[in-house]
């Protein structure tokens, strides 16, 4: 899972990187334009799978998260930063917008202002690629070319839509089309928005995009904390009254915004977390470990992680008949234990 973090300057962007990615190494671009951190995510079951499965390690599931430094609304002489910029959030999976809401220099908060201009940019960034791609279709088809079936009526279809002021993952089919799947399109990509709050400060109330979640970090607190032991940090949030840090909580948002679930694998080599779209088969989840598993999948073993917990071993649960046999058509729930069978 690869995010994507933007905002407007001095917006606090790279405060809430620091805070999701404290602990762990960014590598920057050369070109200077972003940098980025590979996060293990947090998950209280796989100590459980490992003792369990008596497994030699743990392997969590991973978020990649790249703070993207180029001011979106830098437009004139900056084509090729704009590109750049462009390459850099085409293989993220979602979009993490960070607005201010702490007094700077003087300056009141304005998230809601800040909210609606980087909205506004991202829809003007999309316009500008879809009209480009229109104006070379219209020149193919003079030239008596014929274009991709249905990319020209999507292409318009996604144009109106922008110009109305609306974020392309709004309208499903432009979401899911293959046709679109090679574009850069940014209002596309599933919007999480990060209120970077003072410590004297409250979220207030957003007028939102459509399809967006919002949460509510104290950037600059969780960044102070990560000095602390973690009995101390504990401490000091709950006198400031936040009750978890932000890392599980954005990764939490992430996943639902994302709609993201994991199943789980536990063996003698590693007790393994596997993140996938929800709704996934269980032949395709099996392609998330190897293509082969996948192509020769014969079988699911399948347990709910809680009902392997409770009855303490995988045999224990194989004699009372918990584990079941499921196809490939099983649709893969959060917290499934799985063994693939499979021969190729």
């Amino acid at each position: 899972m690869k995010i994507g973090i933007i905002g407007l300057p001095q917006s606090g962007k790279s405060t809430i990187f620091k805070a999701l990615t404290g602990e762990f190494a960014a590598h920057e671009d050369s070109s200077g334009l972003w940098r980025q951190a590979v996060v293990k995510v947090p998950d209280e079951r796989l100590p459980k799978l490992q003792e369990i499965f008596s497994s030699r390690k743990i392997v969590p599931a991973q978020v990649e998260y790249i703070d993207v430094a180029f001011d979106l609304r830098e437009r004139e002489g900056r084509r090729r930063e704009l590109e750049q910029l462009l390459t850099a959030l085409k293989p993220v999976d979602a979009l993490l917008l960070v607005v201010r809401n702490f007094e700077l220099a003087g300056l009141a908060p304005e998230p809601q202002r800040e909210l609606k201009q980087l909205h506004e940019e991202l829809l003007f960034s999309d316009l500008v690629i879809v009209e480009r791609r229109l104006e070379r279709l219209e020149k193919e088809i003079k030239k008596g070319k014929v274009p991709k079936e249905r990319e020209l009526e999507l292409l318009k279809r996604a144009k109106v839509l922008l110009e109305e002021g609306k974020p392309l993952r709004a309208d499903e089919e432009l979401k899911a089309h293959p046709l679109l799947k090679g574009y850069t399109f940014l209002s596309i990509k599933p919007l999480l928005v990060v209120v970077n709050s003072g410590e004297d400060n409250t979220c207030p109330e957003l007028s939102l995009p459509l399809a967006t979640e919002v949460i509510e970090v104290k950037g600059r607190l969780e960044v102070d904390l990560l000095e602390l032991s973690p009995e101390e940090a504990e401490i000091f949030r709950q006198e400031w009254g936040v009750s978890e840090a932000a890392l599980p909580r954005l990764i939490r948002k992430s996943f639902e915004v994302l709609d993201l679930i994991c199943f789980l694998t536990g063996g003698e080599k590693e007790a393994r977390a596997w993140p996938i779209p929800r709704g996934t088969t269980a032949q395709k989840a099996a392609g998330t470990i190897h293509s082969d598993i996948e192509r020769g999948f014969i079988r699911a073993e399948v347990i709910n992680f809680n009902e392997l917990v409770a009855l303490g071993s995988y045999q224990k649960a194989q004699k009372a008949g918990k584990v079941r046999l499921e196809g490939k058509d099983y649709i893969v729930q959060d917290g499934d234990v799985i063994i693939f069978r499979f021969k190729v």
